[in-house]
């Protein structure tokens, strides 16, 4: 017998394995600890917060080329 998986099933299982990982992280976070070799490594949400802010650079920076280079007058092929 076939089983049809629907969408509602992938995204379950997509969710399940998501909080998995997520629940790997944090175990490991709290039962490893690990040396810090820099000085910024001993702040505890550095690299989410260097990771957040080089998103929203990227993003910033995206917009802008596109805005500046990517898009045209409304009447350029005209």
């Amino acid at each position: 017998m076939k089983m049809k998986i629907t969408m509602r099933h992938l995204f379950l299982m997509l969710y399940v394995s998501l909080f998995a990982g997520v629940l790997a992280g944090i175990l490991a976070q709290l039962f490893l600890h690990l040396h810090p070799h820099f000085w910024w490594e001993k702040i505890p949400v550095f690299s989410a917060i260097y990771g957040f802010i080089g998103c929203i650079v990227i993003i910033i920076a995206s917009k802008a080329l596109g805005h500046y280079w990517l898009q045209k007058e409304e009447d350029y092929y005209d």
